[in-house]
């Protein structure tokens, strides 16, 4: 499977310029021969949209998000923005797939603490359910729901796990974030054998500088492709399946974990 990750620098509260940005991106993959292209969270905003949130969040009959389904024909794409329903506001990633809705997930951990204050304007996601797509069977991780196990254990039968985020430079327990969060995207591929394609955004929000250096890890743990620090880019790889499939194999974690599931729903 072929797959980019489109390593942006959104414009804050201008979703017209990031639309405009993401078209570009996705029309570009194609001619790349891409079939998955992947952006990072809130892609179409921007991070800090406070309590502008309800004037750039998209319902899905809006203009814009119509606009990126006819994009989509010919690729599938996942991109992060505002959800609305009925009155409430999600920090959401939507599936698109051959100008169809394939599927959302609202992120479900919203971090409130140190410089993060998402629950103050956003509702949080409830479930962690895989979607399915022509390309196979995904799990999404919107950023601090890659800190929970419930999300990975969520995913054991995937054939891949998409972590989005907007992931700041700074030290997180005496380690650059860089650090951290590339270990944090190895956590599918060390317990599950599972694939990661970690897509993180770049430029400065509000003096918040935002790192890049995005990934494709294989489900056996090789980091085949890594993203530049502080750049734009179109980031392309390969994800083998027969790789996943030897470590899915080889995973007894996963071997019992599944075994454990389909036991309790006997």
């Amino acid at each position: 499977m072929k797959v980019g990750i489109a390593q942006i620098s959104p414009k804050l509260l201008d979703v017209d310029s990031n639309l405009q940005k993401h078209i570009k991106y996705i029309n570009l993959a194609k001619d790349k021969g891409v079939e998955l292209l992947v952006f990072p969270e809130l892609s179409l905003t921007g991070y800090l949209t406070g309590w502008i949130t309800p004037l750039v969040s998209i319902r899905f009959n809006d203009d814009v998000f119509q606009r990126l389904l006819e994009a989509s024909k010919g690729i599938s794409v996942i991109l992060g923005g505002i959800l609305e329903e009925r009155d409430m506001f999600y920090n959401a990633a939507f599936f698109i797939e051959n100008g169809e809705l394939k599927g959302v997930h609202r992120k479900v951990y919203l971090p409130t603490y140190g410089m993060f204050d998402e629950s103050r304007f956003f509702a949080q996601g409830w479930e962690f359910r895989p979607i399915d797509s022509n390309l196979g069977k995904f799990g999404i991780l919107i950023c601090e729901d890659a800190w929970h196990l419930d999300g990975y254990l969520s995913y054991t039968d995937t054939d891949a796990i998409v972590l989005i985020a907007n992931n700041p430079l700074r030290v997180v327990v005496s380690r650059t974030a860089i650090e951290v969060w590339h270990e944090i995207a190895s956590i599918p591929s060390l317990f599950f054998g599972i694939p990661t394609i970690y897509a993180n955004r770049v430029g400065v929000e509000d003096g918040i500088i935002f790192f890049g250096a995005s990934r494709v890890i294989m489900g056996d743990g090789e980091v085949k492709t890594q993203g530049s620090v502080f750049k734009e880019e179109l980031i392309i790889s390969e994800i083998d399946v027969s790789i996943t499939r030897a470590a899915k194999y080889r995973s007894a974690t996963l071997r019992e974990h599944l075994n454990a599931i389909r036991k309790n729903a006997r």
